[in-house]
């Protein structure tokens, strides 16, 4: 699997408003951005007619991990305005947008709104969680203009695919410690086998 970073362009507008962490949708950006911070330190955020995707890929180029959020997901979805039809790219420092997500009134359920904003002549990415009695939060992160990334692979050359529920994946994996760096999957025709090693 090798990361391809698409045609540079100039990013466009974009404006996409969900329901904040009450709801299904408000907690499900949360979780995947939260998934997307163990695979890499830099988040990819594109704005297409498909929906808003979330990427990275780690530093060795060797996992890749992608959200799509359709259209249909968001309350609002789509350019700010109506000159920004291209779509919106653009690369964040992990580490800045991960505290959002991860802030107390967040978790609690504080958040009955979440709007993200971006346009061409404001280089900062803006994300507004609208909170219980009237509080607003307003974060302007620094982002850089980026191609979009996407994995190039052949599914035919995949010979191996490994499907089980969410709950049982997620269950193996609490048992290793959050320091582990590497976990070995073994798979033979009766069993599937994860093992740690420390020195």
């Amino acid at each position: 699997m090798t990361p391809e970073k698409k045609k540079k362009t100039r990013g466009g507008n974009m404006t996409c408003v969900l329901e904040g962490s009450r709801s299904i949708k408000g907690r499900a950006v949360g979780k995947a951005v939260h998934a997307l911070a163990r695979i890499g330190d830099e988040l990819w955020l594109d704005r297409t007619s498909t929906g808003l995707a979330l990427r990275s890929v780690n530093c060795t180029q060797s996992a890749y991990a992608c959200f799509l959020f359709p259209p249909m997901f968001f309350k609002q979805y789509g350019p700010g305005s109506q000159q920004g039809r291209e779509p919106a790219t653009c690369q964040l420092v992990m580490k800045h947008v991960l505290p959002l997500f991860r802030s107390s009134s967040y978790v609690q359920g504080n958040v009955v709104r979440c709007e993200i904003s971006m346009s061409p002549s404001f280089d900062r990415l803006r994300i507004k969680f609208f909170c219980r009695h009237g509080v607003t939060k307003t974060y302007s992160l620094r982002y850089q203009e980026s191609e979009a990334l996407q994995a190039v692979f052949h599914p035919h050359l995949c010979a191996n695919v490994l499907k089980a529920p969410a709950r049982l994946l997620a269950d193996m994996v609490k048992h290793f410690p959050m320091s582990q760096e590497e976990v070995t999957l073994s798979i033979t025709p009766l069993k599937v086998h994860m093992r740690s090693y420390l020195e």
